[in-house]
């Protein structure tokens, strides 16, 4: 046991697995910006979908008062959600952009704790993402379980 640890000490990087951690660096670096442009569009859509469809249905002849209302408050949701959808993206996009960048610069210039910092943001984007590929393969779990139940419960009747 005491040589397994002892052994992890003694890794290093060469220059091999150097230019594959640049290399991986730098399409990171890419994807991120182009994630961080796609989250500004997604911010800009949600608002003006939410305005358009509270617009939309409040300016629909014959619309009563009540349905008018609802067309607001679906605006208003459906801005909210998509701007949750643009904050579970660009959480994780922030910590691939740090990666990026620290790995980069950890290999440029040969420092260990930049190396480090990179691959701790890399390790937070990383188990973000499994935490939520947990969430929604519970949630479909539970989708199908209820399906299969209602289901049942229609043929019982």
């Amino acid at each position: 046991m005491e040589q397994n640890s002892t052994s992890l000490l003694d890794l290093s990087i060469d220059q091999p697995c150097a230019n594959y951690l640049l290399e991986a660096a730098k399409w990171n670096k890419f994807i991120s910006i182009v994630w961080f442009v796609l989250c500004g569009l997604m911010a800009v859509f949600s608002l003006f979908a939410g305005s358009i469809i509270a617009t939309m249905y409040g300016s629909m002849p014959g619309m009563s008062d009540t349905m008018s209302m609802l067309g607001t408050g679906g605006g208003v949701m459906i801005t909210l959600f998509y701007l949750l959808i643009t904050a579970i993206y660009l959480i994780p996009n922030f910590w691939r952009y740090r990666f990026s960048v620290q790995a980069i610069a950890a290999v440029r210039s040969n420092d260990q704790v930049q190396l480090n910092l990179s691959l701790n943001n890399f390790r937070k984007y990383s188990k973000y993402w499994g935490i939520l590929t947990i969430i929604i393969i519970a949630f479909y779990v539970l989708i199908f379980v209820f399906s299969i139940i209602g289901g049942a419960l229609m043929m019982s009747r």
